[in-house]
């Protein structure tokens, strides 16, 4: 089956009205699970294949822009001892994580490089190879991908809109007479930032380079959640395998697709500790912000109980990190769940119909693939569904030791 049939199939199952067929135009042949974030990988900067390009200059100049203002930030943070900024940093923690994310991405850029080219070509081949299973299993998890992220997009849209509306709604006017106006961030401006109009001067560079810190994010976001669902997928598709393993007119043929099936299972295997490596820090200190910040919050809401539009942006904001951190450790979960059902598949296959010799292999090849693949988070908190329900317990604990030193 070529890409143009698996692309014409794919579109036959989705709706002519559907969001994947409006955002159809994101889609490359070349990179079919991880095409639309790649494009806005690119959009952003990020991803750059050809720097070259005066769009790609450009970019890259944006990203020192705004990496300038975001670390002026900091600098008067420490230069000044502030306590005050420091819990500024702390309230809007999950924007200053665009900060690690994009500096590690480009640090590993090569890594990335290689990581998404295995993903490219293994899907590739696999739609060469014209088996219908699974064509129909890579189909599954790419429809699946498709709409987990762009749900996660809108998600982040309306996020946006709450966090970066929020300042207007703070600003008052106080007994004395004194106007406050609250700022996004503190970043370092030649001029008052206090005061109009300079507030508002500050304001629109601080929501520009807010939102571009955001699309740092999302398309960061949106890459590792792909990964994660294109390893679950390539899980069943390596079950698949196994169930096809044995072939009983041919002794000879059973032993090449064992080779092949081993070969396969090890290599996703091999990526799996690749990109474990590439995503282990960012989510390490994922999980330190978000675990701090969704305290931080909760105390807001708590304290903010006569003040509906505060209260109901910080509920906002901790259901979307909530809701941010499950999708990556549900994705996750997912990976090592579907890597302890791979070898079930060999069970499947008619291997007691063969000689002792093949038996053999089989066997190996079942201790090979019962390896159980998982994630990390730094270098002991495994990115699974119990980490998450002991994250929510830890803020709880939190909120109520701070409530009870009130």
């Amino acid at each position: 089956m070529s890409i143009e049939e698996y692309k014409r199939i794919r579109n036959k199952k989705i709706s002519r009205y559907s969001l994947q067929n409006m955002l159809k135009c994101l889609e490359d042949p070349e990179h079919p699970s991880a095409g639309p974030y790649l494009s806005f990988m690119n959009l952003t900067g990020n991803w750059h294949p050809n720097m070259e390009l005066k769009s790609t200059r450009f970019k890259q100049m944006v990203y020192y822009i705004t990496m300038t203002f975001f670390f002026s930030q900091y600098l008067k943070c420490v230069i000044g001892l502030d306590l005050s900024a420091l819990l500024f940093i702390l309230q809007t923690a999950p924007f200053h994580l665009g900060t690690p994310k994009t500096i590690l991405f480009r640090k590993d850029y090569h890594l990335w490089e290689k990581m998404i080219d295995y993903m490219s070509r293994t899907e590739l081949r696999q739609l060469s190879d014209e088996d219908e299973e699974v064509i129909d299993v890579m189909d599954e998890y790419i429809r699946k991908s498709r709409r987990a992220i762009y749900l996660y997009w809108f998600m982040a849209i309306c996020c946006n809109i709450s966090i970066f509306t929020e300042p207007y709604q703070k600003n008052q006017t106080v007994e004395n007479g004194t106007d406050i106006y609250v700022p996004l961030f503190q970043f370092y401006v030649p001029f008052n930032q206090d005061v109009p109009p300079g507030y508002y001067y500050s304001m629109v560079l601080q929501t520009i380079l807010g939102n571009i810190m955001s699309y740092y994010i999302v398309a960061w976001d949106s890459l590792v959640m792909s990964t994660f669902i294109f390893f679950a997928g390539q899980l069943k598709i390596s079950r698949v395998y196994c169930t096809k393993v044995i072939d009983p007119e041919s002794e000879e043929r059973s032993h090449e697709n064992i080779i092949k099936c081993h070969r396969f299972h090890t290599s996703i295997i091999e990526h799996q500790k690749l990109f474990q490596k590439l995503i282990s820090s960012v989510m390490f200190i994922y999980l330190i912000v978000i675990s701090i910040n969704l305290g931080s919050c909760i105390i807001q809401i708590s304290n903010a109980s006569g003040d509906l539009p505060a209260m109901m942006a910080a509920m906002i904001f901790v259901f979307a990190i909530l809701v941010q951190l499950l999708i990556l450790y549900w994705f996750s979960n997912e990976v090592t769940v579907e890597s302890l059902s791979v070898s079930s598949g060999i069970l499947e296959s008619k291997w007691i119909t063969m000689d002792a010799k093949i038996q053999k292999e089989v066997a190996l090849l079942q201790l090979t693939t019962s390896k159980r693949l998982f994630f990390k988070a730094g270098p002991c908190n495994e990115m699974s569904l119990d980490t998450f329900v002991a994250i929510l317990k830890t803020s709880y604990s939190f909120f109520t030791l701070l409530k009870g030193t009130k």
